[in-house]
């Protein structure tokens, strides 16, 4: 189900208690640090407990949230060092480091190249990718899954 409120007019995310990840069940306000959004076109926003869970129903909208692709407005995550909700077409994603989130290994958004080469440095980097360049077959390279 999306969640109780929508992002509001500057696309920041509204976070209810009783809002749960579409993909896990999970109470995505337990998870403050790692939440993140998908905005449909008609407003409707469905809120993740992590990047994992908001990435998968962003490569198959139609299975997870039951919505076409051209459905979907944007999706918001939060940038790993400071926490500011940036688009998740954005960013660099990072998978394979040593930072762990509510469902196991995170995948990681940064929004500069800067904060890319300083969490390398600090947490490791398996693989840094784009939200436009995901398809199912990376999928499954990237989380075994």
């Amino acid at each position: 189900h999306p969640g109780l409120k929508p992002l509001d007019e500057h696309g920041t995310m509204q976070i209810s208690k009783e809002d749960r990840c579409p993909m896990c069940a999970m109470q995505v306000s337990k998870y403050p640090n790692f939440v993140c959004a998908i905005q449909l076109i008609d407003g409707r926003t469905f809120y993740f407990c992590s990047a994992g869970c908001m990435i998968r129903s962003w490569i198959q909208p139609e299975i997870f949230l039951g919505v076409e692709r051209e459905k979907l407005r944007r999706s918001v995550v939060q940038d790993y060092f400071t926490g500011e909700q940036v688009s998740g077409g954005l960013v660099f994603w990072v998978a394979g480091s040593d930072v762990i989130g509510p469902m196991g290994p995170a995948l990681v958004p940064l929004k500069s190249v800067a904060h890319l080469e300083t969490f390398k440095r600090r947490h490791g980097a398996k693989t840094v990718f784009r939200l436009s360049e995901l398809t199912d077959a990376n999928w499954k390279q990237l989380t075994g899954k």
